[in-house]
């Protein structure tokens, strides 16, 4: 028999090319939705609201898969749930965390490992590391097959572009580009960010599937390519062929406005080391070629708009 794998959340912007990534590689590709978005071509689609166990158990009855990746696992009663229905009935769960879970301290170290420091402030990190706890108290106590990845700012089609730390995602990014309208980016563009490719993610993840040596391990999966915000931006001007203009908003400002962000207003930069040591996988996608893949799909959501 083929290798089954059940993407939670595989309608969705990274869960969409797991999706095609496992297909493409021969996997019988189940894709658990609530059924608000299409599936990916060969996908076979499980309706089910995976906040409501006694749903997510019903769909998954008698079912047993060799990989399970959760891409929408986001509190502690997603978690649990996913816990009561797949404990023993999978070969190897993947859960996609966020690196949104790294404090910003005066003792951060950079690049930054998966043994740093995190942070409860934000309800995104508690609800992530809550999730994190739950699988990781699991495979200590019930040997439960699971690995954690930590992605920074992902790239791929399907999401605007935006480097997070001051603009965010936004779907009018090119026309202010093109409009020479300034972007405002911190400390004159100059803080680092090291962004993955949803396909980069999904090859890691098909590199590791089944992989027990990666079992209980939180890994970070981060390109191979660290850049400053003012070159990501850069690489977006230079694809419209036009050149960037920008100001720059002082973190010290920044933070006085938005004490909350602090998290955020940091360099994004991760050692991936741990993930090549255990699994043997090497990031390898280049950050303009994901660039432009997203800023592909963003001209041609301005192009339906006509």
């Amino acid at each position: 028999m083929g290798k089954i794998a059940l993407i939670i959340g595989g309608s969705g912007f990274l869960g969409g090319a797991i999706t095609t990534q496992l297909i493409e590689e021969g996997w019988d590709t189940h894709v658990l939705s609530r059924g608000n978005k299409p599936v990916t071509m060969g996908g076979t689609i499980i309706q089910a609201d995976r906040s409501i166990r006694e749903e997510l158990q019903a769909a998954l009855e008698g079912r047993h898969y060799d990989l399970v990746v959760d891409c929408a696992g986001y509190k502690e009663l997603d978690a649990l749930n996913s816990l009561h229905s797949l404990n023993g009935c999978c070969g190897h769960y993947v859960f996609i965390s966020t690196d949104y879970v790294y404090a910003s301290t005066t003792r951060t170290v950079f690049p930054i490992a998966e043994s740093a420091e995190t942070q409860r402030d934000t309800a995104y990190a508690v609800g992530k590391l809550d999730c994190e706890r739950l699988f990781l108290e699991a495979w200590e106590k019930e040997s439960f097959p699971v690995t954690i990845l930590r992605p920074p700012h992902i790239l791929g089609a399907g999401k605007e572009l935006g480097s997070d730390q001051v603009l965010g995602r936004d779907t009018g990014l090119l026309d202010k580009i093109r409009s020479g309208e300034g972007l405002k980016l911190l400390n004159d563009g100059l803080m680092l960010i090291q962004p993955v490719w949803t396909r980069e993610i999904a090859q890691c993840i098909a590199h590791i599937a089944g992989m027990e040596q990666s079992f209980g391990h939180i890994f970070n999966c981060a390109g191979p390519d660290a850049v400053t915000a003012k070159r990501y931006y850069e690489i977006v001007a230079g694809l419209l062929d036009v050149e960037l203009q920008f100001s720059s908003v002082l973190l010290h400002s920044f933070l006085q406005n938005k004490p909350n962000d602090v998290h955020h207003a940091r360099h994004r930069i991760y050692d991936t080391s741990r993930l090549t040591e255990v699994t043997g996988y090497k990031p390898q996608l280049k950050l303009e070629d994901a660039l432009k893949e997203t800023f592909d799909w963003m001209l041609s959501k301005e192009g339906s708009l006509l």
